[in-house]
C-alpha cells in the first residue's frame, strides 16, 4: 500500500498547509466516526467515515462480532462501503485537492519506528480512492486531528441538536 500511494502521488501536509490549502477550496474529509467528528473537527471539514460499525448478522459478520468482544472490543467496525461515493459526492471538480485525516495521520516514509510507514485510517482510505479511480489531488495531514489540535489550531464542535430539530427540513446537514 505504501508503494502505492506513492507511486499515486499522495502527499503527506502539515496542518498549516491544510489550512493554507482550505482557504483556496481544498476539500476536507475528516475520516474518523461521527462522535469523533462531533466532539470536535477542522474547521470546514466534512465528516465521511472510513469505518462503520458492524451491521447485519451474516456468519461474518456474527465471527467479526466476536473477533473483537475477544479483545474486549464491544463496539467491532468494517469498512464503510459507501465511502468512496460518498468522497465523490462532495467534490466539487475534478482539479479540488482532497485532504483527508484521521486522528494520527501516518507515515509514508520508513523510519527507526516505522520500517515501512504506518498505516492509519486516513492513508488507508487514500489508497482506497486510489483504487476507485479518484483522480484528484490527494494529500494527508501529518499528525492528523491530534497534531492540529497540539498546534493551537481553531477547532469546530458540533453543537447539542434537539430531536425537533432533526426533523426540520431546513437544518443544514454536513
Amino acid at each position: 500500500m505504501r508503494l502505492a500511494l506513492l507511486a499515486g502521488n499522495v502527499k503527506l501536509v502539515s496542518p498549516q498547509e491544510v489550512q493554507f490549502a482550505a482557504e483556496r477550496g481544498a476539500l476536507l474529509v475528516d475520516v474518523r466516526p461521527e462522535a469523533d467528528y462531533d466532539a470536535g473537527h477542522v474547521p470546514g471539514a466534512y465528516n465521511v467515515p472510513f469505518y462503520q460499525p458492524i451491521t447485519g448478522w451474516s456468519p461474518m459478520k456474527v465471527a467479526r462480532r466476536v473477533g473483537y468482544a475477544m479483545f474486549g472490543i464491544v463496539k467491532g467496525t468494517e469498512v464503510n462501503p459507501t465511502f468512496p461515493q460518498d468522497v465523490k459526492q462532495l467534490v466539487t471538480n475534478a482539479e479540488q485537492q482532497l485532504i483527508l485525516y484521521c486522528s494520527q495521520g501516518g507515515v509514508l516514509e520508513p523510519n527507526d519506528s516505522y520500517r515501512k510507514g504506518w498505516q492509519t485510517r486516513s492513508l488507508i482510505a487514500a489508497y482506497d480512492l486510489m483504487q476507485e479511480g479518484i483522480s484528484n489531488s490527494i494529500a494527508v495531514m501529518k499528525g492528523g486531528y491530534t497534531e492540529w489540535v497540539n498546534a493551537g489550531r481553531d477547532v469546530e464542535i458540533m453543537e447539542e441538536v434537539t430531536e425537533e430539530e432533526l426533523v426540520r427540513e431546513d437544518v443544514p446537514m454536513r
